[in-house]
């Protein structure tokens, strides 16, 4: 089975019945040009233009079959997260987009699994509204966004939350979201492409620093575009735990042995940077995702993996699906 483990999508459904709850909140809707075209509006912003594989299933359907993609890992898309918003107003956004995600999984189950989304800002809320995902509506892990209310995700009051995830033994998915430094990042599109890896990097440094994996080693944290910048600075953490007194504080060994706990996906765009983070964590931890349906993905995940020359059949196979179907436990 191929399986594509970082997908977004938005649930147009669950919007409506927010909008309708919370007029005065601003939530993503579908607009038309003069053309026809499809559009986004965020905040009162047009983005795109977007194509209906971002909110329809039929259409995604007929693209995974072209691709040969088996099974999606759908998320939504990290603008929804609202964790800006007051506790109750987030999840009750968490709570419906989770419930339409859920609807959806079970028209197509041997096409779609489903990740939650929820409210971070609220730490006992978010333990409410995971448990109910994946206790009665059956989805199999939850998407994080790598920061929260100017915090990183080491924030000691999460710990809770992180106790609840290893005890429900589900993965962790987790995607870049307001880059520091994003004055400097407004041009060029490097809010995408710089401030995105960025954000990553970061997140996996302070998980490891502050000793969340060596608190709760059964965690599983799956980050997206193959592992942002850190893959290729593991080394520097090396040497500054070696080094230095206050990466010791919380850990008891070097980094990379807590980098190889995690897991990343395929997106890399860039054959020597595939080939080195595969070198560094081993095709265990590493699963096919194309970040679908938008344009920074991978237009062709599978071929991306197929197409490496220097890599065992038995070693594909395991990045094409097996490694998403243990660690998702689908």
């Amino acid at each position: 089975m191929i399986v594509d483990v970082h997908t977004h999508i938005i649930m147009k459904e669950a919007f409506k019945e927010v909008r309708q709850r919370f007029p005065h909140i601003q939530t993503p809707k579908i607009v038309k040009d003069a053309k026809g075209e499809e559009y986004l509006l965020i905040n009162g912003e047009a983005t795109g233009p977007i194509t209906r594989t971002l909110y329809t299933a039929e259409d995604r359907l007929k693209d995974m079959d072209t691709e040969g993609i088996n099974l999606q890992v759908l998320s939504v898309v990290p603008f929804t997260f609202f964790y800006n918003l007051d506790s109750k107003t987030a999840s009750a956004i968490s709570r419906a987009q989770n419930v339409a995600l859920s609807k959806l999984v079970e028209k197509y189950p041997e096409r779609f699994v489903g990740l939650a989304t929820v409210p971070l800002q609220d730490v006992d809320a978010a333990i409410e509204e995971l448990e109910y995902a994946i206790k009665d509506l059956g989805l199999k892990g939850v998407e994080l966004g790598t920061n929260f209310m100017g915090k990183n995700l080491d924030a000691f009051e999460l710990w809770p939350f992180y106790e609840k995830v290893q005890g429900l033994d589900v993965p962790i998915l987790v995607h870049p979201i307001n880059p520091a430094g994003a004055e400097r990042l407004r041009k060029y599109y490097l809010t995408n492409l710089v401030g995105f890896p960025f954000e990553t990097a970061m997140t996996i440094a302070s998980l490891i620093f502050s000793g969340v994996l060596e608190r709760f080693p059964r965690l599983r944290f799956c980050f997206v575009h193959a592992g942002g910048f850190m893959p290729y600075q593991i080394g520097r953490l090396n040497h500054g735990y070696k080094v230095r007194p206050e990466p010791k504080g919380n850990i008891s060994k070097a980094p990379i042995e807590y980098f190889r706990m995690m897991y990343f996906d395929t997106t890399a765009h860039y054959e020597a940077a595939l080939k080195y983070l595969i070198t560094v964590v081993g095709c265990k931890n590493v699963l096919m995702g194309s970040d679908y349906p938008y344009d920074m993905g991978d237009p062709h995940p599978v071929s991306t993996v197929k197409n490496l020359e220097w890599l065992s059949e038995e070693d594909k196979e395991k990045i094409l699906g097996k490694n998403a179907l243990r660690v998702f436990k689908i």
